[in-house]
């Protein structure tokens, strides 16, 4: 793939539910599925990074997150749309009792670290060429670490969470908007 669009999960693709746990809870954003539709029509990658903290906190365990993966995916199917790939972080620096899990890593979003193991399993030379769609500042600054042109959309925190200051390249209402706002800049 010479091209991604790396796309945070809660608040892009699916609708923000504070701790989302359990896959009964999961349900796209409206226009979410046509957007990742339109990329895939377009032959252009489309990759989930998420951070998924509610492993660090006992919440749910990593089998119950490839659970979600694997629903968020099917759901997405059923409206002919279709992700490359999910890559999860299931930590969290200071927040959890189990040290597997509640440790710094490299992959938790502000890091990059989803972004290079994407870069490297799939084989993606320059990385400048892709985007980073989110909607918190850790999302962004993730992009712009690894690389990426980077869009902030207006649904789920709306990149007014506050954590990190960042600008992102391009602001868009929602997922389909930013698509095509990148479709447009080919």
């Amino acid at each position: 793939m010479e091209r991604i669009v790396f796309l945070d999960r809660d608040g892009v693709i699916c609708k923000e539910k504070n701790y989302l746990h359990r896959e009964n809870d999961l349900e796209l954003i409206n226009g979410s599925a046509e957007a990742i539709k339109i990329l895939n029509e377009k032959r252009i990658g489309v990759v989930a990074v998420t951070n998924q903290s509610v492993v660090a906190r006992g919440m749910c365990s990593i089998a119950e997150v490839e659970e979600m993966s694997k629903y968020l995916m099917q759901l997405l199917e059923k409206n002919g749309a279709r992700l490359d790939r999910v890559y999860y972080c299931p930590h969290h620096p200071n927040i959890g009792d189990n040290p597997k899990y509640t440790r710094e890593c490299e992959c938790r979003k502000p890091k990059p670290g989803m972004i290079f193991e994407a870069q490297r399993e799939l084989n993606i030379k320059d990385i400048s060429r892709c985007f980073m769609v989110g909607d918190k500042t850790s999302d962004i600054l993730a992009g712009k670490r690894a690389g990426c042109k980077t869009i902030v959309v207006h649904t789920g925190y709306r990149g007014e969470d506050g954590a990190y200051e960042c600008t992102p390249d391009y602001e868009e209402k929602n997922l389909l908007y930013a698509v095509r706002n990148i479709i447009a800049r080919e």
